[in-house]
């Protein structure tokens, strides 16, 4: 299975990183080099920017372009692809894993990561042999570490030009038309999650990405904004119903071992 990471120029200590994790579990992994916000045209930008509950920052629109590209080669591609971004943190579980998912034929997205928030998902959990998925209903956070299937990259292409641009993880995670599948535990943790419950992730977990992020005020031309963000919110019933039936609030466990 092809495997690659997303690391910018500058990075180099988190390229070094990604690398050794691969060397050390046998699993081969391809640099891509990040869009930057200097790479991003003036049209591009207002082509794919605006169009989401608030404007991206440049680094977060990069950060979406970057996965945009892979997403690109992965619907020509005949299988899935491991995608992982610079600061993910892999289980040593998941060399053995990567066969077994990458044989799972009812995917289009297979989430690999835990946030460590919660997230509506299936009450039922499938055995791969010894490995469990669950159907994912509806999440947010993190684009660290997934597998992607040729027919979810043409899904997110399309929606992408329909739609425009988002944080990819919010792209990803709210997009009911994608069939999105979770790995349990989790296979791939950010460096800054690992950190949070006390353990050496092995390289510094900031990020610009992550920086503190303020919503536009409520004005004239801010209000579409507004009104994607109610709608959000809205949409977000349907979900909390389903916890009647099907679905669970819960957050992906995480074995603190598996990254030790």
């Amino acid at each position: 299975m092809r495997a690659v990471f997303v690391n910018l120029d500058r990075a180099a200590e988190r390229r070094a990183f990604m690398e050794g994790q691969g060397e050390r579990l046998g699993v081969p992994l391809e640099r891509v080099r990040a869009v930057e916000t200097g790479d991003i045209s003036a049209d591009l930008d207002a082509r794919l920017n605006g169009r989401w509950e608030r404007p991206l920052s440049g680094p977060e629109l990069g950060c979406f372009l970057s996965h945009h590209a892979i997403w690109e080669d992965v619907a020509r591609a005949d299988g899935p692809v491991l995608v992982l971004e610079d600061d993910a943190v892999l289980s040593r579980r998941l060399p053995d894993a990567l066969p077994v998912l990458g044989g799972f034929g009812e995917a289009d997205f297979l989430n690999l990561e835990s946030f460590d928030r919660k997230r509506f998902a299936s009450r039922r959990t499938r055995d791969l042999g010894g490995i469990a998925v669950r159907r994912m209903y509806r999440d947010k956070s993190g684009s660290a570490g997934y597998l992607l299937w040729p027919s979810g990259a043409r899904k997110l292409l399309l929606r992408t030009e329909r739609r425009g641009a988002a944080p990819v993880d919010a792209f990803l995670h709210g997009f009911a038309g994608l069939a999105s599948w979770q790995a349990e535990p989790a296979l791939v943790v950010q460096a800054h999650i690992l950190e949070a419950r006390g353990l050496a992730a092995g390289i510094d977990p900031a990020t610009s990405i992550q920086a503190v992020r303020t919503r536009p005020p409520l004005t004239r031309a801010n209000l579409p904004f507004a009104l994607r963000r109610l709608a959000t919110q809205v949409g977000l019933l349907r979900y909390h119903l389903m916890r009647l039936g099907p679905a669970r609030y819960a957050r992906t466990p995480i074995v603190d071992e598996d990254f030790g």
